[in-house]
């Protein structure tokens, strides 16, 4: 037997990912030689409409950094990487920067928000959170207007 490979069960899936979201804390830029050069706390960790664990980190605008960027990893409180995420080759200059969205391959109920650093709402929060439930909705009110105004009623 060269590997086992274990499945946990639904109640050892549930307690796995909680441990990964309350371990879930920070974010790291790292250079193409490896070295990080900028560490800031995660903005968000949330479910999209999709149910997929997005976390949402925010690069500066104001700042102007001089390394070209290779890499995102997402870290834990004590400093453990939890994912590497290889990007383009791309400098953060001044006015470079923003809403970093990143998805792992976690699920879990759509529209749960696991952690938020800040009250404000960005704008990758918004699109993965509510405005594919405003579209469905404004679908669906579309729709009764069409059968009310086919009706005589409107």
């Amino acid at each position: 037997m060269e590997h086992l490979v274990a499945l946990p069960n639904a109640e050892g899936v549930d307690l796995l990912k909680q441990e990964l979201y309350s371990k879930i804390s920070k974010f790291a830029l790292v250079d193409d030689d490896g070295e990080t050069y900028y560490t800031n706390t995660v903005h968000a960790i949330y479910f999209d409409s999709d149910g997929v664990l997005t976390i949402s980190a925010l690069i500066p605008k104001d700042e102007h950094f001089t390394k070209w960027n290779k890499w995102v990893k997402i870290l834990s409180d004590d400093e453990k990487v939890i994912a590497d995420i290889e990007t383009p080759a791309i400098q953060f200059v001044k006015g470079v920067g923003g809403e970093q969205t990143i998805k792992l391959t976690v699920s879990g109920e759509a529209g749960e928000v696991v952690f938020k650093k800040d009250e404000y709402l960005t704008i990758g929060e918004m699109n993965g959170l509510y405005i594919s439930t405003v579209e469905a909705l404004t679908t669906k009110v579309f729709q009764l207007e069409n059968k009310l105004i086919e009706k005589g009623i409107l």
